[in-house]
């Protein structure tokens, strides 16, 4: 995934820190403004990251920087479809097991709580372990 950031500072030889303004999946397709979700990220918060630097950018710079999609991907599967899969594992179970309705809807629901909950602790310990790891690609001016 490639993304236009500005160089901030240098953290160490090597490494800059950057920063990065979230867009649309849509943006690089388009650039019309009509579509809801891209006007939404008109104003999306800027990230902060460190990357790998072997090209020597300069503080003020505007690079190119670019991160691992398959953990990007990753992420997103974690974070939105394992929820909602334990929740429909926990309501058949509850089914299965001849639970009325509402406590079968209520045994999905822990399960989907579970769901987020394994997904928070998968990002802290990837937070601290094995982070996304962003490369300067070039250097733009």
């Amino acid at each position: 995934m490639k993304q236009t950031a500005q160089v901030i500072r240098e953290v160490r030889p090597g490494f800059v820190e950057v920063r990065v303004r979230r867009t649309s999946a849509c943006a690089a397709a388009h650039n019309c403004g009509s579509c809801d979700h891209c006007s939404m990220m008109e104003n999306a918060p800027e990230i902060v990251v460190v990357a790998q630097d072997p090209w020597g950018a300069a503080v003020g710079d505007t690079v190119t920087v670019e991160s691992a999609t398959s953990s990007v991907l990753g992420a997103a599967v974690l974070l939105y479809i394992v929820p909602f899969v334990l929740f429909f594992l926990g309501y058949l179970v509850g089914g299965s097991l001849g639970l009325a309705e509402g406590p079968a809807i209520g045994l999905g629901g822990v399960g989907f709580a579970l769901g987020l909950l394994a997904a928070m602790a998968l990002d802290r310990y990837r937070r601290n372990h094995d982070p996304v790891i962003f490369k300067v690609a070039s250097i733009e001016g």
